[in-house]
């Protein structure tokens, strides 16, 4: 019996190795671990940035909404396809900190390094993927 778990779990591993993603973890490597970036190229960081019913323009954080910026990244496909799904952000924040201004406009923005043997050039470009501003909001 103890041979037959010990093939079932191996052939598990193996097949998801190469056929799995981040869902079958354990049994599966992350992604984000299996394999390496090019030390020539552009490098990315992303962020969520608002602005309120003020006028003020920051960025939220995890403390801010209870959404890591990984959870927002892995996600963020579907908020380019469908940036209303950006409410629910806002939202959360509201939820957090119902003492704060309204969030109208909410934006994934995503800065890019410019890299050269691994190391920063200086050069950096920053690009909005996905915006999303309410219904009758003023801004």
């Amino acid at each position: 019996m103890r041979i037959t778990i010990t093939m079932v779990v191996l052939a598990l591993v193996t097949a998801t190795t190469f056929w799995g993603g981040d869902d079958f973890f354990p049994f599966a490597p992350f992604k984000m671990y299996s394999f390496s970036k090019e030390l020539d190229g552009w490098a990315g960081s992303t962020r969520v940035e608002v602005v309120n019913e003020e006028g003020e323009r920051f960025s939220l954080t995890e403390d801010a909404t209870g959404f890591r910026r990984a959870e927002v990244e892995g996600q963020k496909s579907r908020f380019v396809e469908d940036p209303s799904l950006l409410e629910y952000i806002a939202q959360a924040y509201e939820d957090t900190n119902p003492d704060k201004p309204a969030i109208v406009t909410i934006e994934i923005i995503e800065r890019r390094y410019e890299l050269e043997d691994g190391h920063q050039t200086g050069e950096v470009v920053e690009i909005v993927e996905a915006s999303y501003t309410r219904e009758g909001a003023d801004q």
